[in-house]
């Protein structure tokens, strides 16, 4: 889901994102939607697929990105829908190096020994702020979430002689391992279901919703909710219609929809541009959570 997304139903049916906001804006986006890209839509969300090694690569920061390529840079995060038995993943150095050594390990054809590779499984969350050096290996489905830009550096590419940006990626990377937190998320038990908060930036709030019977949201007006369905199949119940729903659709709720409910036995993926301490950290807290959990979930801002 990004600006080239194109309606597939109902009278705004082949309408891309671009259209969309420029003939709703605000109604569209949302009060902070708006106020964190006002001219693009605010989140890329994708499901990525890697049936083979993809390319290891790092993102810069908004500053460096607005310096050298005029775009903001990316902070994103990865949800691990399915993945193979033994299925790892790159994530940062296996140690303490320098841009002296990464640049001769290229040289040298050694890159891949300074790679710290991670397991991962299902339900996993990796959040990947700028200079993260990371890949995804091979038999791994990922639900992407991440800041709206495209900037991306590509340091390696396992041979497969695609471009690569060393210069930029030496200029961006952090030199240090890079730690997979343990915490798969906080749940609130609600009526119908169970909400957990997975991760959440001043950029992106990821939530997975376990819905058994029926769950209730709401699009206040401050931002839309885009609902990607990775089990089950059910309803979208809201202003007095109903849509069927299934494992694989992405649907993306207007700002201004108000109230709406999930029908039947899913579980679906749910992102948007939050107020980290209303919608992320006040909920957490009256639930009971402390401030080390709830730092595990709020990667940017506070918690104090």
């Amino acid at each position: 889901m990004d600006d080239v997304s194109v309606a597939c139903e109902g009278p705004l049916s082949g309408m891309d994102l671009r259209q969309l906001m420029r003939s709703y804006g605000g109604s569209l986006l949302g009060s902070l939607g708006m106020e964190l890209f006002p001219d693009r839509f605010p989140l890329l969300v994708k499901f990525v697929d890697a049936g083979e090694r993809l390319s290891v690569q790092v993102h810069p920061d908004d500053a460096y990105a607005l310096r050298n390529e005029g775009d903001l840079g990316k902070t994103e995060a990865w949800y691990v829908v399915w993945a193979e038995p033994g299925a790892e993943l790159v994530l940062g150095f296996s140690r303490d190096t320098s841009p002296e050594e990464v640049r001769r390990s290229l040289e040298e054809g050694t890159l891949e020994e300074l790679l710290r590779w991670v397991p991962v499984s299902e339900g996993d969350v990796v959040f990947l702020s700028p200079g993260t050096l990371h890949a995804l290996g091979e038999g791994i489905l990922v639900y992407e979430v991440q800041e709206s830009s495209d900037v991306t550096y590509r340091l390696y590419d396992w041979g497969r002689g695609r471009e690569v940006h060393i210069d930029k990626a030496l200029d961006v990377l952090e030199y240090g391992p890079v730690e997979l937190p343990k915490a798969r998320g906080l749940t609130l038990e609600e009526a119908g279901g169970y909400r957990t908060f997975l991760v959440a930036c001043r950029y992106f709030a990821l939530e997975r919703l376990e819905v058994f019977s029926e769950m209730a949201g709401e699009c206040d007006g401050r931002s839309f909710h885009a609902l990607s369905l990775i089990e089950g199949e059910g309803l979208l119940v809201c202003g007095g219609g109903s849509l069927e729903v299934r494992r694989g659709e992405s649907l993306l709720l207007p700002a201004d929809l108000g109230g709406y409910r999930l029908e039947g036995r899913l579980v679906a993926l749910l992102s948007f541009v939050p107020d980290l301490v209303q919608d992320v950290v006040g909920p957490l807290r009256e639930a009971g959570y402390g401030k080390d959990e709830i730092g595990s979930v709020v990667r940017e801002g506070t918690c104090s």
